[in-house]
């Protein structure tokens, strides 16, 4: 375990995102009105102006969950209402509200009036509340529809009445942090920090208003500047490059943090301040190796599906805190965010703390013209919105062929995997983009496989012969009588291979309330000695570049985590620490 973490400048409790802290900030988490609207009639009653009374919720919990204080995880409601009362002191400023995630369809309203509709339950969108509100009390109001729909971009959440295999509780309406700014009418409307390591440089793309300047601050962790330079904001949205010196790097041995300042000053008054923070990162591809700021790295990862009891996929605090160190705990250097798009927050302490993220893009689990059209809307949205994050390594696009299961067969479908590749790798700053996590990869950075095999002869016999089939330039099953490695004509170009899930053990006291992958065992010795036989065969095979085990939780009814679902450990952590200690 590392030593007790100093957080960033920009970090203040209570506020959900250190990267974009602002002073003048109202969180709107807490109370709100709530109202099912099972009938869909709200808009024909016209809840945006007359609110139906009796229901409260807590924010950002959704209805499913227990900390929502509605906790109805069976119900199963497509449309459901939000009401917010708030006070604005002054039309001088511009009020912006962040909605950080809003599952799935919102339409917006303030004092009765249509704002704007965002499709989308995985990205924060924003609202400009300002030519709707008056001095003294005003309401906002939300209308949420979510349905069963399979081509709807979903992640792990069910699309039947109960749950069922890997597919779990389904998550309605708000579910991330909303939050209220109150900034000068001229100010800086969005920014990302990219940076390069090996470069030395800090790229940084503001929108700002034509003719304001913006000014650029860096400082270590001591507070000491690192350099500071303004610019002229010449197109609205600009793009400045700068030499950060002799910096130090950030990685999961050395998680080490900058502050930066974003100051806009218009007619030479300052308007707007920003705090944020960032890291120096370069991951690069040579080879079959992953060298992240100029080193070969092994990567040591864990499945994490980001679902708790009580808050569902809206961890507290101090919920996040603790998987990223039961993680570091475990000898694992990162995590693979399976399916869900985590809150700033998770990602902060994951950069904080010192762990490599896959960012993984929930997916749909039918192909359709509205799925890939939501595919090419919301995946870009998802990756920019966390886009600065220096613990980012990765994107992965989709996961074992859901929601393109057809890829194999389809022409058109293949097409459309590689377009999103080249979308995204465009914007990637250089991370890794993986087409197809598991099997039937199309265009990827790394060819990624499952397997669930229980022991070392079992993955020899399965895997041995097909990885020097695709080494040769074949296609071949890396699930026997299954799936196999690549899509239609795609074949190994020498990218990165790694094994991206396996294990995925079950304890048979479970074996009634829930699965796992192959025979459970019955002690933790057990699960030890199977769980090495599977290391060992990893150990075997130097072209591999890492592993992501399943998995680190518990959940719900898939009883193969190291820990329960409450956090209780299964398995002694330093015994599994150990384990991983030969890979380096």
């Amino acid at each position: 375990m590392k030593n007790q973490p100093v957080h960033v400048a920009s970090y203040h409790k209570g506020h959900p995102n250190p990267q974009r802290y602002r002073e003048n900030y109202e969180s709107w988490n807490g109370a709100w009105n709530f109202a099912f609207d099972e009938a869909n009639e709200g808009l024909l009653r016209h809840y945006e102006r007359e609110f139906p009374a009796g229901t409260k919720i807590v924010v950002p919990y959704p209805y499913q969950s227990a900390a929502s204080g509605i906790n109805l995880p069976d119900k199963q409601c497509d449309v459901v209402w939000y009401e917010k009362e708030f006070a604005i002191d002054s039309l001088d400023q511009a009020h912006i509200v962040t909605f950080s995630g809003v599952d799935y369809l919102t339409t917006v309203f303030v004092n009765g009036k249509y704002v704007m509709t965002h499709e989308g339950g995985y990205d924060a969108f924003t609202v400009d509340v300002t030519p709707y509100v008056s001095v003294g009390k005003n309401k906002i109001t939300l209308r949420v529809e979510d349905t069963m729909a399979i081509d709807q971009v979903r992640g792990k959440q069910r699309w039947r009445k109960d749950s069922f295999t890997c597919f779990y509780t389904e998550t309605s309406g708000i579910v991330r942090d909303v939050y209220i700014e109150h900034r000068n009418k001229a100010h800086i409307k969005d920014f990302t920090l990219k940076t390069d390591f090996c470069k030395k440089t800090l790229t940084v793309c503001a929108e700002a208003p034509k003719g304001s300047m913006l000014a650029v601050r860096l400082s270590d962790a001591a507070g000491r500047t690192v350099f500071e330079q303004s610019f002229a904001m010449q197109c609205g949205t600009d793009e400045f490059v700068l030499n950060a010196g002799d910096v130090r790097a950030w990685s999961h041995e050395d998680p080490y943090l900058y502050n930066v300042e974003l100051t806009l000053f218009a007619d030479g008054k300052e308007v707007d301040k920003v705090y944020s923070y960032c890291g120096f990162t370069t991951v690069e591809l040579r080879g079959n190796r992953i060298f992240w700021n100029g080193r070969d790295t092994y990567l040591k990862f864990v499945l994490n599906q980001n679902y708790w009891l009580d808050t569902i996929t809206t961890p507290t605090e101090e919920e996040i805190i603790e998987d990223a160190r039961l993680t570091l705990a475990c000898g694992f250097n990162g995590a693979r965010m399976h399916e869900h798009i985590p809150s700033p927050l998770n990602f902060y302490y994951m950069d904080l703390l010192g762990l490599y993220a896959w960012q993984e893009c929930p997916s749909a689990h039918g192909y359709s013209y509205k799925a890939n059209k939501q595919y090419f809307a919301q995946f870009p949205r998802m990756i920019r919105e966390h886009f600065s994050h220096p613990c980012i390594m990765a994107y992965v696009l989709w996961n074992e062929s859901w929601g393109v299961n057809e890829i194999g067969e389809s022409d058109e479908i293949r097409q459309m995997t590689a377009q999103m590749y080249e979308k995204i790798k465009a914007i990637s700053n250089g991370r890794l983009v993986i087409s197809n996590d598991g099997w039937e990869h199309t265009v990827s950075d790394a060819i990624t496989f499952h397997n669930y095999a229980e022991t070392k002869e079992e993955l020899r016999s399965q895997l041995n012969e097909s990885l020097k089939a695709i080494a040769a330039g074949e296609n071949a099953e890396c699930v026997q009588g299954f799936k196999k490695f690549f899509a239609g004509d795609y074949r190994y170009g020498g990218q990165a291979i790694m094994f991206s899930e396996f294990a995925g053990i079950a304890f048979a006291k479970d074996d009634q309330s829930g699965w796992g992958y192959g025979k459970s065992v019955g002690t933790a010795r057990d699960f030890l000695e199977k769980y090495k036989g599977m290391l060992d065969f990893i150990a075997e095979h130097k072209e591999m570049c890492g592993f992501c085990m399943t998995q680190l939780t518990d959940v719900y009814q898939e009883k193969n985590g190291l820990f329960t679902m409450d956090r209780k450990e299964k398995v002694p952590v330093e015994e599994i620490r150990k384990l991983h200690e030969k890979f380096c």
